[in-house]
Protein backbone atom coordinates (compact mmCIF):
# COMPACT_ATOMS: atom_id res chain seq x y z
CA UNK A 1 0.00 0.00 0.00
CA UNK A 2 1.28 3.46 -0.92
CA UNK A 3 0.10 6.63 0.81
CA UNK A 4 0.62 9.93 -1.00
CA UNK A 5 1.07 12.99 1.24
CA UNK A 6 0.56 16.49 -0.13
CA UNK A 7 3.09 19.24 0.37
CA UNK A 8 2.32 20.62 3.88
CA UNK A 9 3.66 24.01 2.92
CA UNK A 10 1.04 24.41 0.26
CA UNK A 11 -2.14 23.09 1.85
CA UNK A 12 -3.53 23.00 5.34
CA UNK A 13 -2.90 20.08 7.70
CA UNK A 14 -6.60 19.19 7.76
CA UNK A 15 -6.66 18.92 3.98
CA UNK A 16 -3.55 16.72 4.08
CA UNK A 17 -5.32 14.40 6.50
CA UNK A 18 -8.37 14.32 4.25
CA UNK A 19 -6.34 13.36 1.20
CA UNK A 20 -4.40 10.77 3.17
CA UNK A 21 -7.63 9.23 4.44
CA UNK A 22 -9.11 9.15 0.96
CA UNK A 23 -5.97 7.57 -0.40
CA UNK A 24 -5.94 4.90 2.27
CA UNK A 25 -9.55 4.03 1.38
CA UNK A 26 -8.64 3.99 -2.30
CA UNK A 27 -5.65 1.70 -1.80
CA UNK A 28 -7.41 -0.67 0.58
CA UNK A 29 -10.65 -1.11 -1.32
CA UNK A 30 -10.42 0.41 -4.76
CA UNK A 31 -6.71 0.31 -5.50
CA UNK A 32 -7.21 -1.41 -8.81
CA UNK A 33 -9.65 1.09 -10.25
CA UNK A 34 -7.22 2.09 -12.96
CA UNK A 35 -4.54 -0.55 -12.91
CA UNK A 36 -6.47 -2.98 -15.08
CA UNK A 37 -8.92 -0.85 -17.00
CA UNK A 38 -7.51 2.41 -18.29
CA UNK A 39 -3.92 1.18 -18.11
CA UNK A 40 -4.37 -1.54 -20.70
CA UNK A 41 -2.46 -0.82 -23.86
CA UNK A 42 -2.44 -3.68 -26.36
CA UNK A 43 -1.19 -3.92 -29.92
CA UNK A 44 -3.57 -1.89 -32.04
CA UNK A 45 -6.47 -3.43 -33.89
CA UNK A 46 -6.78 -3.90 -37.61
CA UNK A 47 -5.00 -6.35 -39.87
CA UNK A 48 -1.53 -4.89 -40.37
CA UNK A 49 0.28 -6.88 -37.68
CA UNK A 50 -1.62 -10.17 -37.76
CA UNK A 51 0.33 -12.45 -40.10
CA UNK A 52 3.99 -13.28 -40.53
CA UNK A 53 6.15 -11.33 -42.96
CA UNK A 54 8.07 -12.52 -45.97
CA UNK A 55 11.76 -13.12 -45.44
CA UNK A 56 13.83 -9.91 -45.14
CA UNK A 57 10.73 -7.72 -44.87
CA UNK A 58 10.40 -5.00 -42.24
CA UNK A 59 7.06 -3.77 -40.89
CA UNK A 60 6.90 -0.55 -38.86
CA UNK A 61 3.74 0.38 -36.94
CA UNK A 62 3.48 3.61 -35.00
CA UNK A 63 0.41 4.59 -33.04
CA UNK A 64 -1.00 7.10 -30.60
CA UNK A 65 -3.74 6.18 -28.15
CA UNK A 66 -5.96 8.25 -25.83
CA UNK A 67 -8.18 6.60 -23.21
CA UNK A 68 -10.67 8.23 -20.85
CA UNK A 69 -12.91 7.10 -17.98
CA UNK A 70 -15.13 9.05 -15.60
CA UNK A 71 -17.50 6.63 -13.86
CA UNK A 72 -17.36 3.79 -11.38
CA UNK A 73 -19.10 0.48 -11.98
CA UNK A 74 -19.91 -2.16 -9.36
CA UNK A 75 -20.56 -5.48 -11.03
CA UNK A 76 -22.39 -4.33 -14.16
CA UNK A 77 -24.18 -1.36 -12.59
CA UNK A 78 -23.23 2.27 -12.17
CA UNK A 79 -21.84 3.06 -8.71
CA UNK A 80 -22.20 6.35 -6.84
CA UNK A 81 -18.63 6.05 -5.54
CA UNK A 82 -16.77 9.13 -6.81
CA UNK A 83 -13.29 9.33 -5.28
CA UNK A 84 -11.78 9.94 -8.74
CA UNK A 85 -13.55 12.47 -10.95
CA UNK A 86 -11.91 11.15 -14.14
CA UNK A 87 -8.77 9.44 -15.40
CA UNK A 88 -7.00 9.35 -18.73
CA UNK A 89 -3.80 8.43 -20.45
CA UNK A 90 -1.93 9.42 -23.61
CA UNK A 91 0.29 6.71 -25.05
CA UNK A 92 2.65 6.53 -28.03
CA UNK A 93 3.82 3.12 -29.20
CA UNK A 94 5.54 1.24 -31.96
CA UNK A 95 5.49 -2.37 -33.18
CA UNK A 96 8.47 -3.49 -35.27
CA UNK A 97 8.38 -6.77 -37.19
CA UNK A 98 11.11 -8.41 -39.26
CA UNK A 99 10.81 -11.55 -41.39
CA UNK A 100 13.80 -13.69 -40.44
CA UNK A 101 12.39 -16.54 -42.57
CA UNK A 102 9.32 -17.06 -44.76
CA UNK A 103 7.44 -18.60 -41.84
CA UNK A 104 9.08 -16.77 -38.94
CA UNK A 105 8.74 -13.13 -37.89
CA UNK A 106 10.52 -11.47 -35.00
CA UNK A 107 8.49 -8.68 -33.39
CA UNK A 108 8.95 -6.07 -30.69
CA UNK A 109 6.35 -3.89 -28.96
CA UNK A 110 7.55 -0.66 -27.32
CA UNK A 111 5.66 2.27 -25.85
CA UNK A 112 5.74 5.39 -23.72
CA UNK A 113 3.04 6.86 -21.48
CA UNK A 114 3.05 10.60 -22.09
CA UNK A 115 0.82 10.78 -19.03
CA UNK A 116 -1.32 8.58 -16.77
CA UNK A 117 -3.54 10.95 -14.87
CA UNK A 118 -6.11 10.62 -12.10
CA UNK A 119 -8.13 13.72 -11.16
CA UNK A 120 -9.67 13.48 -7.69
CA UNK A 121 -12.97 14.87 -6.41
CA UNK A 122 -11.41 17.07 -3.75
CA UNK A 123 -11.48 20.73 -2.81
CA UNK A 124 -9.08 22.14 -3.89
CA UNK A 125 -8.68 19.85 -6.94
CA UNK A 126 -5.89 17.29 -6.78
CA UNK A 127 -4.29 15.09 -9.44
CA UNK A 128 -1.77 12.26 -9.64
CA UNK A 129 0.29 12.03 -12.84
CA UNK A 130 2.78 9.41 -13.95
CA UNK A 131 4.72 9.01 -17.19
CA UNK A 132 7.44 6.87 -18.69
CA UNK A 133 8.17 3.73 -20.71
CA UNK A 134 5.74 0.85 -20.44
CA UNK A 135 6.64 -2.85 -20.44
CA UNK A 136 8.07 -4.01 -23.76
CA UNK A 137 7.36 -7.30 -25.55
CA UNK A 138 9.69 -9.38 -27.70
CA UNK A 139 7.96 -12.20 -29.55
CA UNK A 140 8.35 -14.73 -32.35
CA UNK A 141 5.48 -15.37 -34.80
CA UNK A 142 5.25 -18.57 -36.79
CA UNK A 143 3.05 -19.45 -39.77
CA UNK A 144 1.18 -22.65 -38.91
CA UNK A 145 -0.91 -22.92 -42.08
CA UNK A 146 -1.03 -21.05 -45.37
CA UNK A 147 -3.34 -21.71 -48.32
CA UNK A 148 -2.87 -19.01 -50.95
CA UNK A 149 -5.51 -20.50 -53.25
CA UNK A 150 -8.27 -20.48 -50.64
CA UNK A 151 -6.82 -17.38 -48.92
CA UNK A 152 -6.79 -18.97 -45.49
CA UNK A 153 -3.98 -18.35 -43.00
CA UNK A 154 -3.17 -19.40 -39.44
CA UNK A 155 -0.25 -18.15 -37.37
CA UNK A 156 0.82 -18.10 -33.73
CA UNK A 157 3.14 -16.14 -31.49
CA UNK A 158 5.09 -16.54 -28.26
CA UNK A 159 6.82 -13.70 -26.47
CA UNK A 160 8.28 -12.29 -23.28
CA UNK A 161 7.21 -9.15 -21.41
CA UNK A 162 10.27 -7.16 -20.34
CA UNK A 163 9.92 -4.01 -18.19
CA UNK A 164 12.20 -1.07 -18.92
CA UNK A 165 12.60 -0.66 -15.17
CA UNK A 166 11.80 -2.79 -12.14
CA UNK A 167 11.89 0.24 -9.85
CA UNK A 168 8.69 2.19 -9.09
CA UNK A 169 8.29 5.78 -10.23
CA UNK A 170 8.65 8.59 -7.68
CA UNK A 171 7.44 12.16 -7.74
CA UNK A 172 8.87 14.68 -5.26
CA UNK A 173 10.47 11.84 -3.36
CA UNK A 174 7.21 9.90 -2.93
CA UNK A 175 6.36 6.60 -4.67
CA UNK A 176 3.37 6.90 -6.97
CA UNK A 177 0.52 4.38 -6.59
CA UNK A 178 0.24 1.46 -8.98
CA UNK A 179 -2.62 3.11 -10.90
CA UNK A 180 -0.37 5.79 -12.41
CA UNK A 181 2.88 3.83 -12.71
CA UNK A 182 3.87 3.51 -16.41
CA UNK A 183 4.99 -0.06 -15.73
CA UNK A 184 4.63 -2.40 -12.76
CA UNK A 185 8.18 -3.62 -13.31
CA UNK A 186 7.23 -7.29 -13.70
CA UNK A 187 8.29 -9.82 -16.30
CA UNK A 188 5.73 -11.98 -18.07
CA UNK A 189 4.76 -14.09 -21.06
CA UNK A 190 2.55 -13.44 -24.11
CA UNK A 191 0.85 -16.16 -26.20
CA UNK A 192 -0.96 -15.21 -29.42
CA UNK A 193 -3.00 -16.84 -32.20
CA UNK A 194 -4.31 -15.48 -35.53
CA UNK A 195 -6.76 -16.86 -38.11
CA UNK A 196 -7.42 -14.94 -41.35
CA UNK A 197 -9.87 -15.74 -44.16
CA UNK A 198 -10.05 -13.60 -47.29
CA UNK A 199 -12.66 -13.33 -50.05
CA UNK A 200 -10.93 -11.34 -52.81
CA UNK A 201 -13.99 -11.14 -55.08
CA UNK A 202 -16.04 -9.20 -52.53
CA UNK A 203 -13.04 -7.49 -50.91
CA UNK A 204 -13.97 -8.94 -47.51
CA UNK A 205 -11.64 -10.38 -44.87
CA UNK A 206 -12.40 -12.09 -41.57
CA UNK A 207 -10.02 -12.27 -38.62
CA UNK A 208 -10.06 -14.11 -35.34
CA UNK A 209 -7.28 -13.28 -32.87
CA UNK A 210 -6.41 -14.29 -29.35
CA UNK A 211 -3.80 -13.02 -26.91
CA UNK A 212 -3.02 -14.16 -23.37
CA UNK A 213 -0.72 -12.26 -21.01
CA UNK A 214 0.69 -13.96 -17.90
CA UNK A 215 2.50 -11.78 -15.37
CA UNK A 216 4.98 -12.47 -12.59
CA UNK A 217 5.29 -10.55 -9.32
CA UNK A 218 7.25 -7.33 -9.19
CA UNK A 219 9.64 -6.17 -6.47
CA UNK A 220 6.72 -4.99 -4.35
CA UNK A 221 5.10 -8.47 -4.60
CA UNK A 222 2.30 -7.09 -6.78
CA UNK A 223 1.03 -9.43 -9.49
CA UNK A 224 -1.38 -8.46 -12.25
CA UNK A 225 -4.02 -11.04 -13.06
CA UNK A 226 -3.76 -13.11 -16.23
CA UNK A 227 -5.46 -11.35 -19.15
CA UNK A 228 -7.09 -12.89 -22.23
CA UNK A 229 -8.01 -10.76 -25.26
CA UNK A 230 -10.18 -12.19 -28.04
CA UNK A 231 -11.16 -10.23 -31.16
CA UNK A 232 -13.27 -10.87 -34.23
CA UNK A 233 -12.84 -8.56 -37.22
CA UNK A 234 -14.74 -7.99 -40.45
CA UNK A 235 -12.86 -5.96 -43.04
CA UNK A 236 -14.27 -4.72 -46.35
CA UNK A 237 -12.88 -2.49 -49.07
CA UNK A 238 -14.99 0.58 -49.73
CA UNK A 239 -15.67 0.94 -53.45
CA UNK A 240 -17.71 4.03 -54.23
CA UNK A 241 -17.37 6.25 -57.33
CA UNK A 242 -17.11 9.37 -55.20
CA UNK A 243 -14.51 7.88 -52.83
CA UNK A 244 -10.99 8.43 -54.14
CA UNK A 245 -8.11 6.24 -53.06
CA UNK A 246 -7.94 2.87 -51.30
CA UNK A 247 -10.24 2.85 -48.24
CA UNK A 248 -11.19 -0.05 -45.98
CA UNK A 249 -13.80 -0.24 -43.22
CA UNK A 250 -13.15 -2.59 -40.29
CA UNK A 251 -15.53 -3.55 -37.49
CA UNK A 252 -14.05 -5.31 -34.49
CA UNK A 253 -15.69 -6.97 -31.49
CA UNK A 254 -13.15 -7.45 -28.70
CA UNK A 255 -13.45 -9.20 -25.36
CA UNK A 256 -11.02 -8.51 -22.52
CA UNK A 257 -11.12 -10.89 -19.56
CA UNK A 258 -8.77 -10.06 -16.68
CA UNK A 259 -8.06 -12.18 -13.64
CA UNK A 260 -7.75 -10.80 -10.13
CA UNK A 261 -4.57 -9.09 -8.95
CA UNK A 262 -2.57 -10.33 -5.99
CA UNK A 263 -0.51 -8.53 -3.36
CA UNK A 264 1.55 -9.71 -0.40
CA UNK A 265 -1.65 -9.99 1.64
CA UNK A 266 -3.53 -12.08 -0.94
CA UNK A 267 -6.17 -11.41 -3.60
CA UNK A 268 -6.68 -7.73 -4.40
CA UNK A 269 -10.25 -6.64 -3.74
CA UNK A 270 -11.96 -4.90 -6.65
CA UNK A 271 -9.81 -6.46 -9.38
CA UNK A 272 -10.70 -8.61 -12.35
CA UNK A 273 -13.17 -7.78 -15.12
CA UNK A 274 -14.92 -8.79 -18.32
CA UNK A 275 -15.35 -6.13 -20.99
CA UNK A 276 -16.71 -6.21 -24.55
CA UNK A 277 -15.77 -3.42 -26.97
CA UNK A 278 -17.25 -2.51 -30.35
CA UNK A 279 -14.48 -0.90 -32.38
CA UNK A 280 -15.24 0.77 -35.73
CA UNK A 281 -12.17 1.56 -37.79
CA UNK A 282 -11.38 3.17 -41.14
CA UNK A 283 -8.11 2.59 -42.98
CA UNK A 284 -6.61 4.52 -45.91
CA UNK A 285 -3.79 3.14 -48.05
CA UNK A 286 -1.46 5.74 -49.55
CA UNK A 287 0.34 4.65 -52.75
CA UNK A 288 0.24 1.05 -51.46
CA UNK A 289 3.04 1.95 -49.06
CA UNK A 290 1.52 3.69 -46.07
CA UNK A 291 -1.60 2.68 -44.17
CA UNK A 292 -3.31 5.20 -41.90
CA UNK A 293 -6.05 4.00 -39.54
CA UNK A 294 -8.38 5.70 -37.09
CA UNK A 295 -10.38 3.64 -34.59
CA UNK A 296 -12.59 4.15 -31.54
CA UNK A 297 -12.93 1.74 -28.59
CA UNK A 298 -16.55 1.83 -27.38
CA UNK A 299 -17.40 -0.43 -24.42
CA UNK A 300 -20.78 -2.11 -24.88
CA UNK A 301 -20.64 -4.32 -21.78
CA UNK A 302 -18.52 -4.08 -18.63
CA UNK A 303 -18.55 -6.30 -15.56
CA UNK A 304 -16.17 -5.74 -12.65
CA UNK A 305 -15.36 -7.54 -9.44
CA UNK A 306 -16.12 -4.99 -6.75
CA UNK A 307 -16.08 -1.29 -7.63
CA UNK A 308 -13.76 -0.08 -10.39
CA UNK A 309 -13.30 2.98 -12.55
CA UNK A 310 -14.55 2.07 -16.03
CA UNK A 311 -13.41 3.12 -19.47
CA UNK A 312 -15.70 5.54 -21.29
CA UNK A 313 -13.92 5.48 -24.66
CA UNK A 314 -10.57 5.17 -26.37
CA UNK A 315 -9.24 6.64 -29.64
CA UNK A 316 -6.27 5.32 -31.61
CA UNK A 317 -4.43 6.72 -34.63
CA UNK A 318 -2.22 4.18 -36.40
CA UNK A 319 0.45 4.41 -39.12
CA UNK A 320 1.90 1.33 -40.87
CA UNK A 321 4.62 0.87 -43.48
CA UNK A 322 6.31 -2.24 -44.88
CA UNK A 323 9.78 -2.27 -46.42
CA UNK A 324 11.33 -4.92 -48.67
CA UNK A 325 14.97 -5.23 -47.67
Amino acid sequence: MVIMFLNPGRYSLSFNRLITALFIVSCLYYGNTDAQCLSSVNPVGGSANLLVLEKNSLRVIGFYRFNYGDRYIEGSSRSDFDLIRNANYNYAGTILGYGVANKVTLETELGYFINKTQNYNTDPPYSLIGSGFSTGVISVKYSLFKDDEKRFFVSSGLGAKIPFSTKPLYRDGVELPVEVQPTLGAFGMVVQGFIVKEQPITGTRYFLTGRMEVNSRNRQEYKLGTSVFTSFFISKHLMFPWLKGDWTAILQLRNETRGVDRTMSGVKESSGSTIFYLIPQVNHSIKERWNVSLMADLPVYQHFNGIQLATRYGITLNFTREFRL
